[in-house]
């Protein structure tokens, strides 16, 4: 396990201090934008969740070959938005870099204005 960290931190930025709980956050170390995204694995034949991990090129693998349930050897990979509790032991997340143009969206934030809120509180 030390050795695949090794060849990894030489492809470029981990992006370690990117919380895996945000939606989306920059990375203080390189400053791409990074989503996480979850992963479950899941036996094909059953449906029984099975544990899952990177391999070396960041593919989602099953921990084992074969299904403890149904001795299937075929997998469907699920993409989860939001990890659940329950699903934590045998899911794997991966840091993905989104490209954001800038200066491409706007936002604009506004405020309700005192006399609405006044006029909606008078009705009740």
């Amino acid at each position: 396990m030390i050795i695949s960290d090794f060849l990894k931190s030489l492809r470029g930025c981990q992006h370690k201090k990117v919380n895996i709980n945000t939606k989306g956050a920059y990375c203080p170390d390189c400053g791409e934008y990074i989503i996480v995204k979850w992963y479950l694995v899941r036996c094909s034949c059953c449906g029984v969740k099975r544990i899952a991990y990177l391999d070396f090129n960041d593919n989602v693998k099953p921990e084992d070959r074969y299904c403890p349930n149904c001795g299937n050897e075929e997998i469907t990979i699920e993409a989860i938005e939001k990890i659940n509790f329950v699903d934590i032991n045998f899911a794997v997340h991966k840091k993905e870099i989104v490209k954001i143009e800038h200066g491409m969206t706007t936002q604009v934030w506004t405020e309700k204005e005192e006399r609405q809120l006044i006029a909606t509180k008078a009705k009740k």
